[in-house]
């Protein structure tokens, strides 16, 4: 009898927590390859999607799609969440390196990334290229039209600092036309 009530209880958060999810999930914009301009991901399940305006007239989410030193294009992806004083209370990088197609970049060889959001993961943020910290990541390039001008994917990664517990960012998506 113990086990049954165990199990059920078990399997009754799990679906709770599948739904939680999914909900969240939800509320990100769909994956898309059109050139939508749209980015979003979960920071430890929750919403983070680029909001606000600087005021300065830089887009936000902001993109920038170039050659690197290298001869090989990089993108890097500057969403922030900023409120109605244009403060800062959240940004998310993304940086993408030597791209060559679709398919999948790393962490450190081609993907980067930091994170900071104060209202859900205070005093845990990452600064991007910062090497004393347990990291991982990968972004997927799903979509890669140099004359459509449209570069879209998917990302995940997480970290852990001395002072805060595992960070992480899943069901990161994006899709720019640039």
């Amino acid at each position: 009898m113990k086990y049954i009530v165990t199990a059920t209880l078990f399997l009754l958060l799990t679906a709770m927590s599948c739904k939680k999810n999914k909900v969240a999930e939800d509320q990100l914009p769909p994956i898309t390859q059109t050139g939508a301009n749209t980015f979003g991901c979960l920071i430890n399940g929750n919403v983070y999607i680029a909001k606000g305006y600087n005021g300065t007239g830089t887009p936000n989410p902001k993109i920038q799609f170039d050659i690197g030193l290298n001869g090989l294009p990089y993108l890097s992806i500057d969403a922030k969440q900023l409120n109605k004083e244009h403060i800062s209370e959240g940004q998310v990088f993304v940086a993408i390196a030597n791209i060559s197609g679709t398919g999948t970049y790393t962490y450190p060889s081609s993907f980067n990334f930091s994170v900071g959001w104060n209202k859900y993961i205070a005093n845990c943020g990452m600064l991007a290229f910062d090497t004393t910290i347990k990291q991982w990541g990968e972004a997927n390039i799903t979509k890669y039209d140099l004359t459509n001008h449209i570069i879209s994917g998917t990302f995940n990664f997480k970290y852990k600092t001395q002072t805060c517990d595992t960070i992480r960012v899943t069901d990161g998506r994006f899709d720019f036309k640039f």
